[in-house]
């Protein structure tokens, strides 16, 4: 094998292993705006938000099917409850990304920081406060 040979066989093995290895670019919990709250009812936030608000929302197109989210609000905390209407019922809480703390979660199955129980597909409504 000649040294012309070896470099470009060396050049392309490097460039495939750096294409193997790079996460996918549709699976960002950055694309939950601004200002909301997001749902996603596969892990790992692939691609856009199946549900997002701003403020108080039954998620009905999404109910019970939710398995990573997001709380990207600007001042408040988000509660992700397991019962319709927000009222009632147990929920879980994320933080808003500038109070710190756990603002997201990729896999609602492995619980959260605040909980090991199982939230995968129970979140039924999202409000601020």
């Amino acid at each position: 094998m000649t040294r012309k040979t070896r470099t470009a066989t060396i050049l392309i093995a490097g460039a495939l292993a750096v294409g193997l290895t790079a996460a996918p670019a549709s699976a960002l919990w950055s694309d939950c705006p601004s200002g909301y709250a997001c749902v996603w009812t596969s892990t790992s936030y692939p691609g856009s938000p199946n549900a997002k608000t701003a403020s108080l929302s039954n998620l009905a197109d999404v109910s019970n099917r939710g398995n990573s989210i997001v709380n990207n609000g600007k001042t408040s905390v988000a509660r992700y409850y397991d019962l319709a209407g927000c009222s009632t019922g147990s929920y879980i809480v994320m933080n808003n990304p500038a109070r710190g703390g756990q603002s997201r979660d990729p896999l609602l199955s492995n619980g959260t920081d605040a909980t090991t129980a199982n939230w995968a597909n129970k979140i039924s409504c999202v409000k601020f406060s």
